[in-house]
């Protein structure tokens, strides 16, 4: 009898795989906190980008939103997740972002799996494997582009590799179609060009690092057919209304590098985080691995150091370094486990499809994800009632505003260009530390351009400069809440400080 014939053991083994599946699902509806996919202040300016391309059935070649950025370049080369996340939002509300989220989420961690196991066809060698990859993947999980990078990244790693060891050169006409959606969804594609990139330079190496002595796996792919597929792909992010001024984005984000050091998720891994030592696991088991491994596969060593890089530069990118790594560990582990796969067949594939959707509502139920949760939630980070305020009583801009509230002003006050939002290629790396500097009351904090030139501040209450713009005489508090607190230039006074409840009364 096969070993996963037994019932009892195929049942532990869909228990195991629905809820190592089940895992990114179950952090996306896990309760909003600190590390919880919600704190996502671009979600904001995606949504009111689609907004415009709604309404003006185009697509923006300047920037519409910005003060700064206005007349000045600028590409939505996200637009087709922002139609997306824009239809999901209009018709079921922040439920609808989590859905998005959620269906993402589970999609990158079976991408990861079936990357996993392809490789190595050991049941307990893949579960392991995949587990450690999601694990490093949770704290990126969150309404944004880039979750269709992690799966479109994985997919593409997987087509590579199975070409690479079948020989089945008609799979890698499956990558050209990938890249003309790849490069209409988020501008990371350009790592889906340097992946074919890396599989085309170990190729050329191989022959050159064997005739060195070294034993090394040869690839059935030629060089002349991976260029033309190289080729091919880059043709193909082309085909769309954007065509080569992609390149132009790509450019703008590689020569700005400044900002790395004052986002959150550019910053390099600071292992205050157990995903971070899970990368960091995962790297050293893989270098250990590949230590020991013979012959040695290049095309995997070479993701592996290229991961590496772009990780641990900025904590964002570690999805390369997970793929990078589960590579190396599966085809480590493949030499030496016996095999021992888990065929899934129509019906088991549907139990754990019922089993994954058990444990994520179970999940989501326990932790009371409504629409009304995710909307108090929202209001404790976000100026909602403040924007409210400003919009009834049409306060005069320029506007002045802290950097991650710039996505929700450009959503919630279409009419009021932002003075900062989080789309760093449009502010300058200057700009954006200037800004963080100034809300942090650093020295020369008063003389900021854009400070004193602005006629309305919305602030948070909790950040430096709000308390040093109370004591300054050129502006005046006129609205206050728990989350928010409203400055107009001080000749501009027209109202007195209002609380919550006299906002509300007023209302």
């Amino acid at each position: 009898m096969r070993a996963d014939a037994s019932p009892g053991r195929t049942t532990r083994r869909l228990l195991i795989v629905m809820f190592l599946l089940a895992v990114p699902g179950m952090a996306v509806v896990r309760p909003p906190g600190p590390g919880a996919w919600w704190p996502s202040p671009d979600l904001w300016w995606h949504l009111r980008t689609a907004d415009w391309i709604l309404e003006h059935l185009a697509l923006p070649t300047t920037d519409p939103f910005s003060a700064f950025g206005a007349a000045r370049p600028w590409a939505a080369y996200s637009w087709l997740f922002e139609i997306l996340i824009h239809r999901l939002y209009d018709t079921w509300g922040l439920m609808g972002v989590m859905g998005y989220t959620l269906i993402a989420a589970l999609a990158v961690g079976i991408a990861l799996w079936v990357l996993v196991r392809g490789i190595v066809p050991n049941f307990a060698g893949s579960v392991a494997i995949t587990l450690a990859g999601v694990a490093a993947l949770v704290p990126v999980v969150s309404p944004r582009p880039w979750l269709i990078t992690f799966l479109l990244f994985f997919l593409e790693l997987h087509v590579l590799l199975t070409a690479r060891r079948t020989g089945n050169m008609r799979l890698l006409w499956l990558l050209p179609p990938m890249f003309v959606l790849w490069a209409n969804v988020h501008i990371q594609f350009v790592y889906g060009l340097g992946l074919l990139g890396l599989a085309l330079l170990a190729v050329v190496l191989e022959p050159v690092v064997g005739r060195g002595g070294v034993d090394v796996e040869r690839s059935p792919i030629s060089a002349t057919r991976l260029f033309l597929v190289l080729a091919l792909c880059t043709a193909a992010t082309l085909i769309g209304p954007y065509h080569v001024h992609l390149y132009r984005v790509v450019f703008e984000y590689i020569t700005q590098s400044g900002v790395f050091n004052a986002i959150n998720e550019l910053v390099a891994m600071q292992f205050r985080d157990p995903a971070d030592w899970v990368v960091l696991a995962l790297t050293l088991a893989a270098m250990f691995a590949l230590g020991r491994q013979r012959p040695l596969q290049l095309f995997p060593l070479l993701v592996l150091l290229a991961g590496a890089a772009v990780a641990f530069r900025a904590r964002r990118d570690a999805w390369f370094l997970v793929g990078g790594t589960c590579v190396v560990l599966a085809s480590s582990a493949a030499s030496w486990l016996p095999h021992d796969p888990f065929r899934i067949t129509k019906f088991r594939a549907t139990v754990i499809a019922a089993g994954i959707a058990l444990l994520v509502g179970g999940v989501g139920y326990a932790g009371g994800m409504t629409e009304s949760r995710l909307a108090t939630y929202a209001s404790e980070r976000y100026p909602i009632e403040a924007a409210a305020f400003v919009e009834k009583h049409q306060l005069p801009g320029p506007l002045y505003n802290h950097f991650n509230w710039g996505g929700y002003l450009m959503w919630r006050l279409p009419n009021y260009p932002v003075s900062m939002d989080g789309r760093t290629n449009v502010h300058l790396p200057e700009r954006v530390d200037r800004s963080l500097d100034t809300w942090a009351g650093a020295p020369g904090w008063d003389a900021d351009p854009e400070l004193t030139s602005a006629r309305l501040v919305v602030a948070s209450v909790n950040v430096p400069l709000t308390a040093l713009l109370r004591a300054d005489t050129r502006f005046e508090a006129i609205y206050e809440d728990d989350v928010a607190v409203v400055f107009v230039a001080t000749p501009l006074l027209r109202y007195p400080l209002a609380s919550r409840a006299e906002a509300e009364a007023d209302d």
